[in-house]
This record gives C-alpha cells, sequence and structure tokens, in this order.
C-alpha cells in the first residue's frame, strides 16, 4: 500500500512541476513532437574554460550556463551544461561514459533540448552530454558497424573499462594521487567527473548507459550504504527507477529489464541481490571480462553510492542517490535504416529523456541532508 501511495503521488505531480525562466542561453529547440534534431553548436559560443570557482556563482545566480569541464588527450572539449531548479538541490546528468554507446549522448543532447525549451527542474541541474568524446567519435567513424560492437568503448587497448576506473569504495577522490581500486592512473575524462562529484556533492545522478541486448533495457538504481558498506535500505531508489520505467513503458517505450508486468524491479540483472537496511551490501567489482583485470574494479554507481566518511571531514558526503539508464541498443537513430526501427529508437530516446526531466529532475522522493547517518529518510 505504502509504495502504491507513493507512486500515485508521483504521477499526480509529475505534469505540474515546471516553471517558466526569463534567462536563456541559444540552445537547440525542439517541438515537442518525437522529431530526431541533431545537436548543433552555437556560431559563435558563449563557452569559457571551467573553473569549479564558477560553480557557486552560478548556484547563487540561477542564469543557465555552459562551459568546458576539461580538454582531453585529443583537445577535445568536454562541455558541462548548467540549467538552474527551483531548489538548491543538485542533481548531475551524465552521458557516454561508454563512447561506443552513442544513444545514450543523444539522450543527453535530448535532455539538454527539452531543458533548453523554458522547463526548469526542481533541481539545480548540470549535464555533461558526453564525458569521454574521444572515444565517442573513434565509434561514429566506423559507420559499417552500425553500432552493433563495443569499438570505442575503451580509449586503448590497455586502458580499463572507463566504468570501472573509480576510487575504492568509502574513499574520497585524490587528484594528487588519482588512482582506482586497481592501483590504476584514473583517465583525465573521469577525473574531471570525479573531482566535479566531490566539490559540489550532488543529491542525485543519472548515468546513461545503453545495451546491445534490448532484453535487458531499463532503468535501475544502485543501493546506498554508508562509509562502511552498510545498507540504508533500498525501496525510495527503486520506486523512483520503477517510477520511471513505468512512464516510459506506459507511453510506448521499452524497458524489458523493470519486468514490469509481472515482478517490476529496479535491481540491474548483474548486480547482487538487496541487503537488508544494516547489513553489508555486496557489490559487483566484475565487469566486462577484459585482459589483465582491466574490467575489473569500482563502478560509477557503487563509488558513488557509498558515503564518504574523511578525518578532516573536508570530502565527506553522504551516500548519493545514482540511477543508471540501459537504452536499448548503442545506436543513435541515424544509424537506423529501416524506417520503424528508427522511429522506435526516437521514440525510445524522447521517453527516456521525459523520464529524467519529468520524474528524476522533479520533487518526487527529495533528499534529506543527514550526513552519513543511517538513512537519508
Amino acid at each position: 500500500m505504502k509504495t502504491n501511495f507513493i507512486l500515485f503521488v508521483l504521477f499526480a505531480f509529475a505534469g505540474k512541476l515546471f516553471a517558466q525562466v526569463s534567462h536563456d542561453i541559444a540552445f537547440v529547440d525542439v517541438s515537442h513532437k518525437i522529431e530526431y534534431v541533431p545537436f548543433v553548436r552555437e556560431s559563435s559560443p558563449k563557452v569559457s574554460k571551467l573553473s569549479f570557482a564558477h560553480f557557486e556563482a552560478w548556484f547563487k545566480n540561477k542564469k543557465r550556463e555552459k562551459a568546458i569541464l576539461g580538454y582531453t588527450n585529443e583537445n577535445r572539449p568536454v562541455e558541462i551544461f548548467y540549467f538552474p531548479g527551483i531548489s538548491n538541490k543538485r542533481a548531475l546528468v551524465i552521458g557516454g561514459m561508454h563512447g561506443s554507446e552513442l544513444s545514450s549522448i543523444e539522450i543527453a543532447r535530448n535532455i539538454i533540448r527539452q531543458l533548453s525549451n523554458g522547463e526548469t527542474s526542481y533541481y539545480d541541474v548540470l549535464v555533461i552530454p558526453s564525458l569521454f568524446p574521444d572515444n565517442a567519435v573513434a565509434a561514429a567513424s566506423t559507420p559499417w558497424e552500425r553500432g552493433n560492437t563495443n569499438f570505442g568503448r575503451y580509449t586503448s587497448g590497455l586502458t580499463a573499462d572507463p566504468n570501472r576506473q573509480m576510487p575504492c569504495l568509502g574513499a574520497e577522490f585524490n587528484a594528487n594521487e588519482p588512482l582506482d581500486l586497481q592501483g590504476r592512473i584514473i583517465e583525465k575524462e573521469n577525473q574531471y567527473l570525479l573531482q566535479l562529484i566531490q566539490d559540489y556533492k550532488p543529491a542525485r545522478i543519472v548515468n546513461l548507459h545503453a545495451i546491445k541486448d534490448v532484453s535487458k533495457a531499463g532503468i535501475y538504481a544502485d543501493p546506498r550504504t554508508n562509509c562502511e558498506g552498510m545498507a540504508l535500505g533500498f525501496e525510495t531508489d527503486s520506486t523512483l527507477a520503477v517510477s520511471m520505467a513505468k512512464y516510459i513503458c506506459g507511453n510506448g517505450g521499452w524497458v524489458p529489464g523493470n519486468n514490469l508486468t509481472e515482478n517490476p524491479t529496479a535491481l540491474y540483472y548483474h548486480d547482487p541481490e538487496i541487503a537488508v537496511t544494516g547489513s553489508i551490501q555486496k557489490r559487483n567489482l566484475d565487469g566486462s571480462p577484459l585482459p589483465n583485470n582491466r574490467g575489473y574494479g569500482v563502478s560509477l554507481g557503487g563509488w558513488a553510492t557509498t558515503a564518504v566518511c574523511n578525518e578532516t571531514n573536508r570530502f565527506s558526503r553522504d551516500a548519493i542517490r545514482l540511477i543508471t539508464v540501459e537504452f536499448p541498443g548503442y545506436r543513435p537513430p541515424s544509424y537506423y535504416l529501416d524506417k520503424e526501427q528508427k522511429e522506435a529508437c526516437l521514440q525510445n530516446i524522447q521517453l527516456y529523456s521525459e523520464a529524467i526531466t519529468c520524474i528524476f529532475l522533479s520533487n518526487i522522493l527529495v533528499e534529506v541532508d543527514k550526513q552519513n547517518t543511517s538513512s537519508n529518510f
């Protein structure tokens, strides 16, 4: 009954959560219809090299901004967009953790377009449309593959999986020694991301991925723990993820991995079972099977959802609510030759984007600040 009531409240208010804002920036405009509009840079973009000191001014001024988080090895900018919300809570949207998953980048860009049309979310939102742009360019350079392979997922044959380069569970990111669980140097794009998360402590994150096996596509939640790995409770995280999946499914989208018709779940099929609150939550440290353990390590989902306790309290933070999106298929719409498949991809991109802007970024199940305690609610 409790879950049903929460779901009723979610959908009762989902359509009433946005307000008009006066400040604007020259983003791409799209209609509400499901129509693909390629991402277009401004002819004279208002871009500045990002200093973290800028963020506090952004949050204070509540004006839309665009900046560069850093540069890649091939000197491509890692862009970041800021959209002010009606609260002081902070959220982060990440696209392109895996460059081969081009559809995830399209979702992020579509979210930018939706937020650019004058809708204001509850949260102050930072959007990174493509975290590893070099890898995405590599993936896009092989159109004959039509998004069927993982080419572009890894920066090279030696680097670890980008989503397995995070610090130890419960540990802060150390910019002076940027090492992951395996003692490997974290790639600079992930260093930008980790520093951002550490400094500005978003209350919730959505990490956009795509999955080749479309039967596993869906919206998933990573269980939160305290800094010692003890489970904090999964009900509200699960409710949020399943609500997003129901929105997509109810409007004709594809989220089979959530098993909505039989036993709705927000648990990713590779992840360990959810632990009872107050007991140790097991984590999946085995990612893709790669030579030299390159697929082994802490994922962003595991690191962000584990609270950090620091003796000086400087880098301490609560466990962050993190939703992992697994979009059905790597391909962006332009890669589909079949008209029906292309239209289905367009529809899914629109619905996945709306589930994020209308539900994830709304005032549903808002986090309460309780630093490193047994529960955030």
